[in-house]
C-alpha cells in the first residue's frame, strides 16, 4: 500500500518542488543547450540536495563544452516477459515523472533509458561465454577487466547489495544471471560512448554498477565527476573513486602555512575530544548514535590474562570495494579468515557492530559466532571507552573510522586494506599482503606501534575540516539539523532552505568556483577554487 501511495504521489510535484522548478526556470531558462554539439551526461538521481549541486555542475560543464545536458537512468531491467517489462517501464515512468520535470527545469534536454538492443545482448552473451568459465575465484571477479575497463568490483558490490548477501557463490545461477545482466549494461554504455560525443559525465556514486558510465568515461578520456551537497570530485584513470584524496593529505598539509597547520591541529583535537564525549554527529552527519558514550556499570569482557582483540565489523553488503580492492574480496572472507585464526590462537576474540548497523547483518554475525565459538559478540551500544578500560588492546578493521579513533586513544589498529583512508600515515599497521596480515594477527602479543598523536590530528584536520562542506549551502551542518537530521536533505524540504539562502551573488560565486575547479585539473573542489578570480 505504501509503495502504491508513493507512486501516486510521484505523479504530482509538491509546493517546494513547484517553487524550485520555477526558480530554476528563472535562473537557467535562457541557457538552452539543445542546439549544441556533444553531451554532458547526468545521472537521474532523486536525492534532492544532490540535485541542486547537479543543476550547477551540469550548466557549468555545458557552457564549458558547448554541449547539451542529457540525463540517464541507472535502472536496467533485462529483457524477459514482455508484460512484466511493460509494467516496469510504466511504473518507472510514474515514479520519475516529477524528478524529470525538475531536471528539465535546469536545462536537461533529453532523457536516456538503458535499453540494449538485440545485437548488444548477443554480444554480451558471447562475452559471458568467454569470461564466466575463467572466473575461478572471487578475486577473479573483483579484478575483472573487460575491453580495457575495470568493472569487476562494481559487479561484485552491486550483486551483494541487491540481494543483501555477504559473499558471492560463483557456481550459483543467481550470480551467473547477474553477470550476464552486468555485461549487457557494460556493452550498452560502451557503445553509447563510442556513438555519442560525450564531453563529461556526472555520477551519484563511484561504486556499484551506477559507476559503469564513469569507468568507461575515464577510459575514453572523458571528464568524469561526482558531486553532491558537500563536495565535487573529478575522476580519471588514476583516481576512479571519490573520497580518495586521503592519499594526498600529508603532501597537502606540508604545503600549508605553519599557522594554519597549528590551528588545524588544535581544531582537530577539539573535535575528536568532542566525539569522545559521546556527542552524536561530530563530522559524521549521517550518524544517529555514538559509539563513544559513557561506560556502563557491568563488565563486558571476560577477566583473563589473554590478549583481548576487537573485530570492528563492517556492513557485509554495503560496497566493500568503496576505496578499491582490499586484502580480502569481501567482509565475509575477512571474517572467515579471522575465524580460522581464532581457533589457533590464545586470544579473547570480541566482535562489535556499529550502533547504526543495517538490518540483515546480525544474522551473518550469528553464523560466524556459531561457526567459531571463540568469537564473542558485544552489545552494539557498548562504549569503546569501556572496552579499552577493560583491556581491548588491538582492533581489527578493513578500513573503518576506528582506525583513527583508536589511534587517538593510543590503541593499536590493524587494517585489512592497503587502500584504507589512513594508509598515508603510520598511526595504524597497514600490511600489504594476506601473508603479512596473517603474520601480524597471529603474533599480536609481540606487536607494538609508537603512535604519533600529531599525525592522527593532522589526518582528522585534512579529512573533516580542511575541505569545506559549505560550497553549496551556507552551513551544511545547520541545514541538516533544521531538516531533522542527515536524511532530511533527501526530501523536498531542502528546496525551501535553498531558495531562502539563494542570492544572485551566491549564484555567481558557485558558478565561478565550479569553473575554477573544472579548469584546474584538481581531484577535489577545495578552498583554492572558491572565491578565486576567473
Amino acid at each position: 500500500m505504501k509503495s502504491i501511495l508513493h507512486r501516486f504521489n510521484s505523479l504530482f510535484a509538491d509546493q517546494q518542488e513547484v517553487l524550485f522548478m520555477k526558480h530554476n526556470q528563472s535562473v537557467w531558462g535562457n541557457r538552452n543547450h539543445s542546439q549544441q554539439d556533444g553531451e554532458v551526461l547526468l545521472e537521474l538521481n532523486t536525492a534532492q540536495s544532490a540535485i541542486i549541486s547537479y543543476s550547477y555542475l551540469a550548466n557549468v560543464l555545458a557552457e564549458k563544452h558547448q554541449a547539451n545536458v542529457v540525463a540517464y537512468t541507472t535502472i536496467y531491467t533485462p529483457h524477459g516477459n514482455a508484460f512484466v517489462a511493460a509494467f516496469i517501464r510504466a511504473s518507472r515512468a510514474i515514479s520519475t515523472r516529477v524528478v524529470k520535470n525538475i531536471y528539465a527545469s535546469f536545462g536537461v534536454t533529453s532523457f536516456v533509458s538503458v535499453d540494449p538492443n538485440k545485437q548488444q545482448i548477443a554480444r554480451a552473451a558471447q562475452l559471458f561465454k568467454e569470461i564466466y568459465p575463467s572466473l575461478a575465484s572471487k578475486q577473479d571477479v573483483e579484478n575483472l577487466v573487460v575491453e580495457g575497463v575495470w568493472i569487476g568490483d562494481l559487479i561484485y558490490d552491486t550483486f551483494l547489495r541487491r540481494y543483501s548477501l555477504p559473499t558471492i557463490d560463483l557456481k550459483s545461477e543467481q550470480f551467473a544471471r547477474f553477470m550476464r545482466e552486468s555485461l549487457e549494461l557494460f556493452i550498452y554504455w560502451q557503445d553509447y560512448f563510442i556513438t555519442h560525443k560525450v564531453k563529461a559525465v556526472n555520477v551519484s556514486h563511484c561504486v556499484y554498477n551506477n559507476a559503469m558510465p564513469l569507468r568507461i568515461a575515464v577510459k575514453h578520456k572523458v571528464s568524469a565527476y561526482q558531486t553532491n551537497a558537500t563536495h565535487v570530485y573529478s575522476m580519471d584513470e588514476n583516481d576512479v573513486f571519490a573520497y580518495g584524496d586521503y592519499k594526498y593529505f600529508p603532501a597537502v598539509f606540508a604545503g600549508l602555512p605553519s599557522q594554519q597547520q597549528q590551528a588545524g591541529i588544535e581544531e582537530a583535537k577539539r573535535r575528536i575530544n568532542l566525539r569522545f564525549t559521546g556527542e552524536v554527529g561530530v563530522d559524521m552527519a549521517y550518524s544517529t548514535k555514538s559509539a563513544y558514550g559513557r561506560a556502563m556499570g557491568e563488565p563486558v569482557l571476560r577477566q583473563s590474562n589473554k590478549k583481548k582483540i576487537l573485530i570492528a565489523a563492517h556492513c557485509f553488503f554495503d560496497s566493500p570495494h568503496s576505496y578499491g580492492n582490499n586484502l580480502f574480496p569481501d567482509f565475509y572472507e575477512w571474517f572467515d579468515f579471522l575465524g580460522r585464526i581464532s581457533n589457533e590462537t590464545d586470544y579473547d576474540w570480541y566482535i562489535k557492530t556499529h550502533p547504526d548497523f543495517l538490518p540483515g547483518n546480525i544474522e551473518i554475525i550469528d553464523y560466524f559466532i556459531n561457526k567459531y565459538p571463540r568469537f564473542t559478540l558485544i552489545d552494539a551500544s557498548t562504549s569503546h571507552h569501556q572496552l579499552i578500560e577493560e583491556g581491548i588492546s588491538c582492533a581489527l578493521t578493513t578500513y573503518g573510522t576506528i582506525g583513527f579513533e583508536y589511534a587517538a586513544l593510543g590503541v593499536l589498529v590493524v587494517n585489512a586494506s592497503d587502500c584504507n583512508p589512513h594508509i598515508a600515515y603510520d598511526f595504524n599497521l597497514h600490511p600489504k599482503t594476506v601473508d603479512e596480515y596473517e603474520q601480524i594477527v597471529r603474533n599480536l602479543d609481540v606487536q607494538s606501534l609508537q603512535i604519533n598523536q600529531s599525525e592522527v590530528y593532522e589526518y582528522y584536520y585534512m579529512k573533516f575540516i580542511y575541505n569545506t562542506e559549505n560550497w553549496l549551502f551556507e552551513d551544511y551542518e545547520k541545514m541538516t539539523e533544521e531538516l531533522g537530521g542527515y536524511y532530511g536533505q533527501f526530501t523536498s524540504n531542502v528546496y525551501e532552505i535553498w531558495l531562502r539562502e539563494w542570492t544572485e551573488g551566491k549564484h555567481l560565486g558557485i558558478r565561478k568556483s565550479l569553473r575554477n575547479f573544472t579548469d584546474s585539473g584538481d581531484f577535489r573542489l577545495n578552498h583554492s577554487h572558491i572565491g578565486g578570480a576567473k
